[in-house]
């Protein structure tokens, strides 16, 4: 009886521990300011992971140095595995993720108008870059 009674208490305790509580929303934002192809692979390499293998929603803000990495007219550097900066973000967007850019840094360090991106890069006005800056429970990373 002492036992049962033990038992009893121990469960009651543990009892708003075993409740399953809400999963908060996850999403990844990833920061990236450089042109560079190794700094622009890692985070490319990244994001594309995180949304194939955790099924979490990312964006990647190109800021900077960063913009020169979707000008469809300039030319690029390949990677190690034969793919383009550009050509791995459109993979990565075709899968699903985000790829926002700062307008005032294409313009001004790009030397880029829209005309100049490729399909799918969303131009990131102020409210769209915040609520995906500060969605609840996003994780922020930089490049």
């Amino acid at each position: 009886m002492k036992h049962l009674l033990l038992v009893v208490l121990v469960l009651s305790l543990c009892a708003p521990v075993l409740v399953a509580q809400p999963k908060v929303k996850q999403s990844l934002f990833i920061n990236l300011t450089s042109d560079n192809l190794d700094r622009a692979s890692m985070a490319i390499t990244l994001a594309h992971r995180v949304l194939k293998e955790k099924k979490i929603p990312v964006t990647i803000w190109l800021n900077v140095e960063a913009v020169r990495l979707v000008n469809k007219d300039a030319r690029q550097n390949m990677y190690s595995d034969a793919r383009t900066p550009l050509e791995k973000l459109q993979a990565f967007m075709r899968e699903g993720g985000r790829v926002m850019i700062c307008p005032m840094c294409m313009r001004n360090l790009g030397g880029m108008e829209v005309k100049d991106l490729p399909e799918g890069v969303i131009v990131s006005e102020m409210d769209l870059w915040w609520d995906a800056l500060y969605a609840e429970g996003a994780r922020v990373l930089s490049y």
